[in-house]
């Protein structure tokens, strides 16, 4: 046999280093205050495991109670998530689960210095960007529905707690801007850093740019083989240098955009990331993609505007109850006039497809009876019970924040500009309230205040008008000051029904609007129209009837079924109240061209 060379004892640091190696990657569980191991062995059933251990110091009192959040913050909405969790147990002998809320248990028996050890299941079916979705191919992670945590649930209780998440044996990628310590491990500086930062797992690809001179990824997930990769990540660029110097600060150290290519669309807010859903097509259909940049520009305008310059209602957080603010307007509408602006600035979207996405805003605000019923820091209000959960009447009852905030953003911004001869801008107004307020929130007067310190006027009769009051919007003031004509749309011929059928292959009445004629003629939600003036409704082109019909003296005579029943519904069409209208430029000169330029940047003559 050979023999080898005599043993050495290795030298004492390389011993030490060994020992700090595995302290450091052994003990970091125990460390944190509140722990997580995700199983994934269901994925294919849509069901985790998690495994938590959270320890008694982060209990504030010798009660051992657990919650769930029951929303998640920029999606306003009780979502009660603890629907999606079952078989609630805890590992520890002799103890006994007690459920006292509908998204807390209380854990019996435990000793005084004893963890709380949890197991539970969180089922995820839901694909949206602020609900859980687990599949093998694809699954996003939204914290908010997975992670229980000491009661009372809210950031001031949990400011303390340092979180770790663990993933088992898992197929696919992981991506998060969570602090990542090892393979599959990741920590968290407390609770809300937790629940502000989504992950997502499966076959990914990670695109990488540079912008401000700081690290930004584009992730892109789900159905991608017909997605333009080199396309996207080039105009991605665009919009982000944009809007940091918009802002003039880069609030983050990287940044993260998880773009899940779907068939939904929808976007989150987060401090360093944003979720976004698209559809597949969309880098092959120009109008589609513009409206993914608007998506991405509206989501990261939100880095700044909501996730730190804030109504004081929206942080710090308690995940468990409703916090109602009357400044939504502010942070979704003028978000919402500033996507398409920017994209537009950034010279990816042309003015004639900017006048578009404005026109497009003022349609649909002057096409809404609720407009009329409901002032627009009240539709803030009721986010809870109107926005995010509609019916079929909401439309006569509500205005959107995001909709009528943006336009009236737009006329906000004119009107500083006019008032100051341009001097001034609702950017210098967003840039002030970030430097005044964004380390300790607002309020609805003291952003009210600022507008008038910026401008150098008392706008207090503006805000009443257009934001507290049920007054309709007036434009003029923003045709004139921009040189814009506001006409009806040639396209725009048919009579006046007013109602909305659903896609399937029956014409049944999804919603009637307020003063129409088929509101006149008691047509109502859930009403199916088997027939007109005695003419069945063919069931392949249901609305081929209806779309056909002529305004006429004599009434027409509707056949429906409700409730099982035959009626008839005498129906007078009429000429709509309102047309559909498009923005267009005036025949341009030099001093036009200038102010144009002030408000939406140079045009790119390849793009016209």
């Amino acid at each position: 046999m050979k023999l080898g060379r005599p043993y050495s004892p290795p030298k004492r640091w390389v011993l030490n280093l060994v020992v700090m190696v595995f302290l450091t990657l052994n003990c970091g569980a125990q460390e944190a205050s509140l722990f997580y191991r995700i199983d994934t062995e269901e994925i294919k059933n849509h069901r985790i495991k998690v495994t938590a251990t959270l320890s008694p110091e982060a209990f504030p009192t010798a009660k051992r109670e657990v919650g769930l959040p029951v929303w998640t913050p920029g999606s306003y909405k009780i979502r009660d998530y603890s629907r999606f969790l079952s078989t609630v147990e805890c590992l520890t002998p002799g103890t006994e689960v007690v459920k006292t809320a509908k998204n807390r248990w209380e854990i019996q028996g435990l000793k005084k210095n004893q963890p709380v050890k949890l197991q539970y299941s969180v089922y995820g079916h839901e694909l949206t960007v602020r609900t859980n979705y687990f599949t093998p191919e694809l699954s996003l992670f939204t914290g908010a529905g997975i992670f229980v945590a000491p009661t009372p649930v809210n950031s001031e209780n949990l400011a303390d707690a340092t979180c770790r998440v663990e993933f088992g044996p898992h197929e696919g990628d992981i991506e998060t801007n969570l602090t990542s310590v090892g393979p599959g491990v990741y920590t968290a500086t407390n609770y809300d850093e937790l629940l502000d930062r989504p992950i997502v797992m499966g076959d990914l690809e990670v695109l990488e740019f540079q912008a401000g001179q700081t690290p930004h990824k584009l992730v892109q997930a789900g159905h991608r083989q017909y997605w333009g990769k080199q396309k996207s990540l080039a105009d991605a660029k665009a919009p982000v240098q944009t809007v940091q110097d918009f802002w003039g600060v880069i609030p983050y150290k990287k940044y993260a955009f998880y773009n899940l290519i779907t068939d939904t669309r929808g976007g989150l807010e987060h401090r360093d990331s944003t979720v976004v859903m698209t559809g597949r097509f969309a880098t092959r259909e120009r109008e589609k993609y513009v409206a993914w940049l608007s998506l991405l520009s509206h989501e990261y305008f939100h880095t700044w505007n909501v996730k730190r310059l804030r109504p004081v209602a929206l942080g710090p957080f308690d995940y468990e109850e409703e916090v109602y603010t009357r400044s939504l307007w502010i942070a979704e509408g003028i978000t919402s006039y500033y996507d398409d602006l920017l994209v537009r600035r950034a010279g990816l979207s042309t003015r004639k497809e900017y006048l578009k996405a404005l026109s497009d805003q003022l349609n649909k605000f002057y096409q809404t009876p609720g407009r009329l019923h409901i002032s627009l820091t009240d539709a803030s209000f009721d986010a809870w019970i109107r926005l995010y959960q509609d019916t079929d009447d909401l439309h006569n009852s509500n205005i959107s924040y995001y909709n009528k905030g943006a336009v009236v953003a737009w006329l906000l911004d004119t009107r500083i500009r006019k008032l100051t001869q341009g001097r001034k801008t609702l950017d210098d107004v967003m840039r002030t309230a970030y430097e005044e307020f964004s380390q300790k929130g607002f309020t609805e007067a003291q952003f009210r205040k600022l507008v008038n310190k910026v401008s150098g006027h008392d706008l207090s009769s503006f805000f009443q008008r257009n934001l507290d009051s049920l007054n309709d919007l007036d434009i003029q003031e923003a045709l004139n000051y921009w040189h814009l004509t506001w006409e009806v749309s040639s396209k725009d011929s048919k009579p006046y029904l007013g109602l909305s059928t659903g896609s399937g292959p029956r014409a049944v009445v999804e919603k009637v609007y307020q003063g129409s004629p088929a509101a006149e003629a008691g047509l109502s939600p859930g009403d199916e129209i088997i027939a007109v003036d005695e003419v069945r409704v063919p069931e392949t082109k249901p609305l081929s009837i209806l779309d056909n019909l002529q305004v006429r003296e004599e009434p027409y005579t509707f056949t429906i079924a409700r409730l099982g029943r035959i009626q008839h519904k005498q129906v007078v069409l009429s000429q709509p109240k309102y047309r559909q209208h498009e923005l267009k430029f005036q025949e341009t000169d030099s001093a036009k061209e200038a102010r144009w330029q002030e408000w939406l940047g140079p045009e790119r003559s390849d793009k016209d």
